[in-house]
C-alpha cells in the first residue's frame, strides 16, 4: 500500500514539475517577443549608421532651408510685436514620414508662433530614413525656431524648453519678420 501511495505521489510530481517547465517557457517565450516589439518601436537620437536625410541633404541643410522658406511670420503676431522661440520635437519615421510634432517649450512663446511652426513641420514632404544596421529606424529631432524683428535678441536656451533625452537638437533656425 505503501509503495503504491509512493508511485501515485511520484507520477503526479512529474505531471506537475512538467505544467511548472510549460508555464516557464511560455513566459520566457512572451518576454521575448515584447522585447521585440519594443525594439521595433524604438527611437534613436544617436548611434545610428545613416541619419536621416531631407531631399537627399543633411537635416541641417535640407529641413532647416525647408522650414525658412514655408514658415511665415504671422500677421497678427508681426501687428502686436509678438516675438519668441519655440522648441518642436518630431520623429521621422521608418517610412520617411514626420510623426508626434509637439512644441516642447521655449520662451513663452505666444500660440500664433507655435501653430505656425506645428503647421510647417507637419506638412513636411517625406525624408529618406535613418538607418541602423541596415535597417530603416525612427528619429528624433528637436528645432528651436525664433521668431523676431530685426535686430531683437532673443534667445532660444533649451533651458526652457522640456527636451526629451533621446533627441537631436537642432541648431535654431531665425525667422524674421520685415517690413
Amino acid at each position: 500500500m505503501i509503495v503504491k501511495n509512493k508511485k501515485i505521489m511520484m507520477n503526479l510530481f512529474r505531471k506537475m514539475s512538467i505544467v511548472y517547465v510549460a508555464v516557464i517557457a511560455v513566459c520566457l517565450y512572451s518576454c521575448k517577443s515584447t522585447q521585440k516589439s519594443a525594439d521595433v518601436d524604438k527611437i534613436y537620437f544617436e548611434n545610428v549608421d545613416e541619419h536621416p536625410l531631407f531631399d537627399g541633404k543633411p537635416v541641417e541643410d535640407g529641413f532647416r532651408k525647408y522650414v525658412g522658406r514655408n514658415t511665415c511670420y504671422p500677421a497678427k503676431a508681426h501687428v502686436n510685436g509678438i516675438f519668441g522661440c519655440v522648441f518642436v520635437e518630431f520623429i521621422i519615421e521608418k517610412d520617411g514620414s514626420v510623426s508626434n510634432v509637439k512644441v516642447v517649450g521655449g520662451t513663452d512663446a505666444d500660440p500664433i508662433l507655435q501653430d505656425e511652426a506645428l503647421r510647417v513641420i507637419k506638412g513636411s514632404p517625406k525624408w529618406t530614413p535613418g538607418k541602423k544596421d541596415g535597417k530603416a529606424v525612427r528619429v528624433s529631432f528637436t528645432l528651436p525656431i525664433v521668431y523676431r524683428f530685426p535686430g531683437q535678441n532673443v534667445t532660444s536656451s533649451s533651458k526652457k524648453a522640456k527636451l526629451s533625452k533621446k533627441t537631436i537638437l537642432l541648431e535654431e533656425l531665425i525667422i524674421e519678420v520685415y517690413g
